[in-house]
């Protein structure tokens, strides 16, 4: 674990609610010097705490409204060259290696059921995919989220 303090966790909070707010307005609303928040970010950065700085994204204003967990079962020999061709599918937006089920869990997204079938068909012909398992998400409850987990870090201090 990162070796973070309370000022860190606050930062941090403040970066995750508002991402564009800045740095000056981290150390006003936080009564530290900038350079501090700047030294505190750069921190988080080198830790690995924060990885990006991309914004949070709804997919369907852009035309892909059905989005898909699928679980893809490998022939062990092929998982590197299968995990190559799979990034090359733009509608796949995450893979990830798993325990239990499958070997990825990926998450697939499409325009609808028709184009989905068709993505999802484009994985299962590739070399060394042996099977999948799919299911559709059909409305998102709790977009991703950290916040919470941060504030518990903190309380723990």
């Amino acid at each position: 674990m990162a070796d973070l303090d309370k000022l860190d966790l606050d930062l941090l909070r403040l970066i995750i609610e508002e991402p564009r707010a800045g740095v000056r307005e981290y150390s006003r609303r936080l009564g530290i010097a900038r350079n501090t928040a700047t030294s505190r970010i750069t921190k988080l950065e080198n830790a690995g705490v924060i990885v990006g700085w991309r914004p949070q994204m709804d997919l369907a204003p852009l035309g892909y409204g059905v989005t898909s967990f699928v679980h893809v079962h490998i022939a062990q020999a092929f998982l590197e060259q299968t995990l190559d061709r799979l990034s090359l599918i733009p509608e796949l937006i995450e893979a990830n290696t798993v325990s239990g089920e499958g070997d990825l869990l990926c998450r697939l997204v499409a325009r609808d059921n028709s184009h989905f079938e068709e993505v999802l068909q484009k994985v299962q012909r590739l070399e060394g995919v042996r099977r999948v398992r799919s299911e559709i998400v059909l409305n998102r409850r709790i977009w991703p989220r950290v916040v919470p987990l941060v504030e518990k870090i903190r309380d723990d201090f």
